[in-house]
């Protein structure tokens, strides 16, 4: 049967306290919201959350704060909301202290001013997955040869 609204949102809750989740508001200028849903369409993504996650974790401070004049129309505020994991709000709190303890909410407002200026091709370079280089050191190496070896030799025993 499925769950009723409230046990979900209570379910949901207990995981976003159980990975130390925080959600975060920012009253944005118009013009940001529209920013982030044309970077949101550009490359694909669905959720705001997450976009705004790989903005700060692609970060780059020098090329934010080149969008810092940018002018845009004035039009009542937006709100932004998104909830970030310790890793990413320790980012947003670094990125804000390089651009001269600059708040969250401005810091957001030029990750997306930035990736925006950059364009629909440009701004994938801000809204990449970040991953992670595997190597295989060579003992592991060696030990898997070892073991698939043995998985070979163990199959061609069985097959007789």
């Amino acid at each position: 049967m499925a769950m009723d609204g409230r046990t979900r949102s209570a379910k949901a809750a207990q995981k976003r306290l159980a990975k130390q989740e925080v959600e975060l508001r920012h009253k944005v200028r118009h013009g940001i919201t529209q920013m982030l849903a044309d970077l949101m369409r550009w490359n694909e993504i669905d959720e705001a959350g997450e976009a705004l996650q790989l903005l700060i974790l692609n970060a780059d401070p020098v090329a934010a704060l080149s969008q810092a004049a940018a002018d845009l129309p004035s039009s009542p505020p937006g709100l932004i909301r998104h909830h970030v994991r310790p890793g990413a709000l320790k980012r947003l709190n670094e990125v804000a202290e390089s651009l001269h303890g600059a708040s969250q909410k401005h810091v957001i407002e030029l990750l997306i001013l930035c990736a925006h200026a950059a364009g629909p091709a440009g701004s994938a370079k801000y809204l990449r997955v970040p991953r992670h280089e595997i190597t295989i050191s060579e003992n592991v190496s060696r030990n898997l040869e070892l073991a698939y070896r043995h998985e070979e030799l163990r199959g061609c025993i069985d097959d007789s």
